[in-house]
């Protein structure tokens, strides 16, 4: 299985109102380049965005990367379903939505909706992939996946910034 290495690249997004940034290591989600928690849920569980981006010089398709994420998340979790999955995007800059339903060790249902999408590069050792997921209960994913739906689609590359910004816009 390749690697997927952290990188920097300059991204804008809006934060659906409600999502309040958090540092990732407060949050343990040290490979993350950001998160957000929503403050607004009464629930034992704080729901979140997280987004991830990392290179893959390699040729895997984005369906195995895909399952490259339910498998490094399975590790992690007592259970582990994909529920849903579909490709999304275009030949050349493919993408895979699925869901899951999770159990923590601690016997915590959650949910969690996964993006992968493919930023080519200019040459195909040089594409990156973003991993953007919402984990929530149950409960709490029904109410929050109109916020998620319209978080990924703001992520857009920047070209008016430095590759260490990454803020909102």
């Amino acid at each position: 299985m390749a690697t997927q290495d952290r990188v920097s690249l300059p991204l804008g997004f809006d934060i659906p109102d409600g999502w309040v940034p958090v540092e990732p290591s407060s949050v343990g989600a040290e490979g993350a380049v950001f998160v957000a928690v929503h403050r607004g849920t009464a629930s034992e569980f704080t729901p979140n965005i997280t987004l991830s981006v990392g290179q893959r010089p390699d040729q895997a398709q984005i369906t195995d990367i895909a399952d490259e994420a339910v498998e490094r998340l399975g590790r992690s979790m007592a259970a582990l379903e994909v529920v849903r999955r579909k490709v999304i995007g275009t030949g050349i800059a493919p993408g895979v939505t699925q869901v899951l339903r999770i159990r923590t060790g601690e016997g915590q249902d959650l949910v969690q909706t996964q993006v992968q999408l493919t930023v080519p590069g200019a040459s195909p050792a040089e594409r990156l992939i973003l991993e953007i997921a919402c984990t929530a209960t149950p409960e709490a994913a029904r109410g929050l996946g109109d916020d998620f739906r319209r978080f990924v689609g703001s992520v857009h590359v920047r070209r008016d910034t430095t590759a260490d910004e990454g803020e909102d816009s």
